[in-house]
């Protein structure tokens, strides 16, 4: 079975170009970071974003696993090989984690680099993918981070948090604590750049209109990473989306407003997703 799935994920990486994570080399099965939380319902992935972790879902699963098995999948953006980082990689890494769990399909729901993931997996086996849900997206055009200084300290960290979030409050000692913690390790912050510099130059617009599944996208309006031009752009081009938007938010609605970005996922859901239903 795990080489029938090394095959596929194969193939699919092929399909991509230039898609050649280590351990899809060396054909060494990668180690996965997931918790699950719901115990029915069509299976959602939880794809996070470059600086983001799974906790960024932790306010949103408690209403999710509601009414869907979520699956929050942790990127090895730390961990991985400088392969392994690159968004077409993580697309692969992401296809390997599906296939292993015997799923025939898939809700996919990314923030920023994890909806740029989504995207491209769904481009490589769209028949893995029932629907997506996409919030404030990297994939066309985004004021990313793809240098840092060569010192990175509190004030640095401080003022890229306070881009992410409208409301500051949730710009705390301990969260900048914990992101200059991991930055001052030189090799998180190589791997970083590299992911953000590969998310930058894999640009899908001419690809937008191959992506077929019904998707929701979900968009603070004081987002000014990903800004409202960029998520009217999405909804542009892809063919078979649904634009929601909320006030007084910026680049991760889910932590902003958990409870708005659920019930928006439930509404979407229910309306097209062929698994809802199912366990």
């Amino acid at each position: 079975m795990t080489k029938e799935i090394f095959d596929l994920v194969e193939a699919s990486a092929d399909r991509m170009g230039a898609c050649e994570p280590k351990w899809l080399k060396k054909r060494a099965k990668p180690k996965f970071k997931v918790e699950k939380h719901g115990d029915s319902g069509p299976p959602i992935i939880l794809l996070h974003g470059l600086f983001g972790a799974m906790s960024n879902w932790d306010s949103t699963i408690p209403f999710m696993s509601q009414y869907g098995q979520t699956y929050t999948l942790g990127f090895p953006l730390l961990s991985g090989h400088r392969s392994e980082v690159r968004v077409k990689s993580l697309a692969a890494y992401t296809e390997f984690f599906i296939r292993e769990q015997g799923f025939s399909k898939v809700v996919l729901c990314g923030n920023s680099l994890g909806g740029h993931v989504a995207m491209r997996l769904c481009l490589s086996t769209p028949e893995l993918v029932d629907c997506m849900v996409l919030s404030a997206t990297s994939g066309l055009y985004e004021h990313s981070v793809d240098t840092l200084p060569v010192r990175i300290g509190e004030k640095f960290v401080r003022e890229h948090m306070g881009k992410v979030f409208f409301n500051q409050s949730f710009v705390t000692d301990e969260a900048v604590a914990e992101v200059v913690q991991i930055l001052t390790d030189r090799m998180n912050t190589l791997n970083l750049i590299h992911a953000a510099r590969s998310a930058k130059k894999d640009n899908l617009g001419d690809r937008l209109p191959e992506i077929k599944v019904p998707t929701l996208l979900l968009w603070g309006e004081d987002d000014t990473v990903t800004t409202m031009t960029v998520a009217r752009k999405f909804d542009e081009l892809l063919p078979n989306s649904e634009l929601v938007t909320i006030k007084n938010c910026g680049h991760a609605p889910m932590i902003e407003y958990p409870e708005w970005f659920s019930e928006q996922v439930e509404r979407f859901l229910r309306k097209e997703c062929s698994l809802m239903g199912s366990s």
